[in-house]
């Protein structure tokens, strides 16, 4: 999710093409200033977008550009008028994040004027954490030049009175009268409209300008309480002379007194009891936009229950029918997102059919394979086959075409695929000249055709961990240690790709050292159901934890634990596959824990009411170890797998890839 800031059309329409040349690079040097700026404090701008002709464009003449920034949930302008009473060391803390962000503007080298703050350029997290935004009318103030233009632009009433001068002068002083404002609107939750000018005196019959403290008099004396310590400061900053006015860096140093003057003396009771209102608002918030997406899921449900009753039974051919699988949504021209992946039906309820489909066989039998989706490709690696060097392979499953190829070997096997901030990249497994467990992460680059180191290598050696993305995250999770012995890893390490990218490790452990495991994001829980665990045992537990807990671990640990993870109902079946992205959590095949010859075609949904494993569905054939894509909102691909005929039969994987669409009874 991000934000868009573009210019109004108003501004460019009927206009000449020097004006919107003007415009044009008027917005292209807020972009490029904006993307100068790096603080916790100032709205991140992350680039420019230039939409295509046919959106963008005016009168075919020009393509606008687009400044794409971080999302922020509010305004304080907007959170004082939808809250009535706001605790007061939120207020503290926004006005403290200002002036942080005022500070960094003001020393940088030359100074940055905002010359337009005001509480709608204020915004906010859903945590409350401020920044500035709107630097459009920003000014960088060089040392020879003090004048600009002839009317400074802004929020009249929280302007300083020399930018209303016929040529006002430009300086820090500018911003630190509006913040003044700022004060006086967060703490007393009411726009601070300053009176008139000049006002009669009715004893000398004679017209008194009033000084800017004057004009806000009333908004003052509402500064009771906890405010109270600010009232001096922000009559010095509302002086009418900016000379006089204190530096940025002063006001700095004041308000943190003043913050932890206020924390001190303030019983700790209240502030808990703040911070608990707090976390009740914000449940009830979540709990509005479950409802509200469990609404449109279940019309979304009725919509495909309606359009699928005429769906023929079978197929009448083993070869895929383009175009019966094009009027179900699977169509050539769909594009896949890889950094959110498209989500399974929220199956909450009765039984599914799953119609099978039979697609062009692997091009070499396959087991406990991994796969990764991007633009209409399905990647399928990190496998064991019979068939020598086959697990050596990348095999490249075209959607469209219905056809295999495969790309050069990336020098390391039983690693995982994944698709990380665009890229295809394989994480871990064992050298292919000596067979050694690495750490490596290799990506593939598509103009050369070849494998280069992009994204850091792991920081511990693993073969065959459990991976799965998150937004920006990678996590990597337990998997084969770098001895010749069979010893499992139980830790976790987290890559932000976007941010930082460097591995670090997080001060929770694996309930159980596991490896070959597919964990799955859903309802904001990274799950993990078991595979091969310690001492040769193999599990068919399931375990989920808040993936907030993976990805804001801490980087510094001294200590680590387990105790987070949330055990679950185990599986019923062991070496299970869970469906990417499925909602809830959906486990297919597996083998039965008593009957170790027995696979399964079982597929189970758990059911959170019953926290038990519903079957919900069933696959062609019994198997276990297989891969699965999921290629669409109701559609997966399963790949191969690992099947037994009886109690002594040798075990035999499969070529077999089958395409499954979800359609409820």
């Amino acid at each position: 999710m991000c934000a868009a800031k573009e210019i109004h059309s108003i501004l460019v329409e009927e206009v000449g093409e020097e004006e919107m040349r003007r415009t044009v690079e008027s917005f292209m040097r807020e972009c490029h200033q904006c993307s100068t700026l790096r603080h916790p404090n100032i709205i991140q701008s992350l680039g420019v977008y230039y939409p295509s002709s046919g959106a963008g464009g005016v009168q075919g003449r020009m393509r606008l550009p687009v400044m794409v920034m971080e999302v922020m949930a509010d305004s304080l302008t907007s959170l004082v008028d939808k809250h009535e009473k706001i605790p007061v060391h939120i207020k503290f803390s926004i006005i403290h994040d200002v002036f942080l962000g005022l500070c960094y503007l003001h020393n940088q080298d030359p100074p940055i004027v905002h010359r337009d703050l005001s509480p709608n350029n204020i915004l906010l997290t859903e945590h409350h954490v401020a920044k500035i935004s709107d630097l459009g009318v920003a000014k960088v103030i060089m040392a020879d030049s003090r004048k600009t233009m002839t009317k400074a632009p802004g929020t009249v009433d929280f302007m300083p009175p020399e930018s209303l001068s016929r040529s006002p002068v430009y300086g820090p002083p500018m911003d630190v009268f509006s913040f003044a404002g700022i004060i006086l609107h967060t703490f007393n939750q009411q726009w601070p409209s300053p009176s008139d000018q000049v006002e009669f005196d009715s004893k000398t019959r004679k017209v008194v300008a009033l000084s800017e403290v004057d004009r806000r008099q009333q908004y003052l004396d509402k500064l009771r309480g906890e405010a109270e310590v600010l009232k001096p400061l922000v009559e010095e900053c509302l002086d009418n002379d900016p000379v006089v006015r204190p530096t940025i860096t002063t006001v700095c140093e004041r308000i943190q007194v003043s913050k932890d003057v206020y924390i001190k003396e303030s019983p700790q009771n209240v502030i808990t009891l703040h911070k608990q209102l707090e976390q009740k608002d914000k449940i009830i918030d979540e709990n509005n936009r479950e409802i509200n997406q469990l609404r449109s899921e279940v019309d979304q449900l009725k919509q495909e229950l309606s359009s699928t009753r005429s769906v023929p039974a079978e197929q009448t051919a083993s070869q895929v029918d383009r175009a019966t699988l094009e009027g179900k949504g699977f169509t050539r021209t769909s594009k896949f997102n890889v950094e959110a992946p498209p989500l399974m039906p929220t199956l909450t309820s009765g039984r599914y059919h799953i119609k099978w489909t039979q697609l062009a066989d692997l091009p070499a039998p396959m087991f406990s394979a991994y796969t990764a989706v991007q633009d209409e490709k399905v990647y399928v690696a990190g496998g064991d086959s019979p068939v020598d060097d086959a697990f050596h392979q990348v095999y490249v499953y075209d959607i469209n075409t219905d056809q295999w190829g495969q790309l050069p070997p990336p020098g390391h096997y039983c690693g995982v695929p994944q698709v990380i901030g665009g890229k295809l990249a394989i994480i871990g497994g064992c050298l292919s000249a000596s067979k050694q467990r690495t750490n490596k992460v290799s990506t593939f680059d598509q103009s050369s055709q070849t494998w280069v180191s992009y994204y850091p290598d792991l920081l511990s050696i693993r073969s065959r961990p459990g991976v799965v993305t998150h937004m920006e995250h990678v996590i990597v999770a337990g998997g084969v240690k770098g001895d010749d012995t069979l010893v499992l890893q139980d830790d976790i390490e987290v890559l932000n790709w976007k941010e930082n990218c460097h591995w670090r490790k997080v001060s929770i452990y694996l309930p159980v050292p596991l490896y070959s495991s597919r964990p799955i994001i859903a309802d904001g829980h990274l799950f993990i159901v078991g595979y091969d665990g310690v001492k040769n045992k193999v599990y068919s537990d399931a375990y989920k934890i808040p993936v907030v807990d993976i990805t804001r671990s801490g980087e510094q640990q001294t200590s680590y634990t387990s105790t987070k993870w949330i055990t679950m109902t185990p599986a019923d079946h062991y070496y299970t596959t869970l469906i990417p992205n499925s909602s809830p959590p959906i486990v297919v095949g597996g083998r039965d824990p008593y009957e170790i010859a027995t696979t399964t075609s079982d597929i189970k949904l758990f059911d959170e009411s019953s926290k038990s494993w519903r079957n919900i569905a069933s696959l062609s054939s019994a198997r276990s170890h297989l891969a699965i894509a999921v290629v669409s909102d109701n559609t997966i691909i399963v790949f191969g797998g690992y099947t037994k005929g009886g109690k002594n039969a040798l075990p035999s994987s499969l070529t077999t890839v089958e395409l499954g669409q979800v359609y409820p009874l």
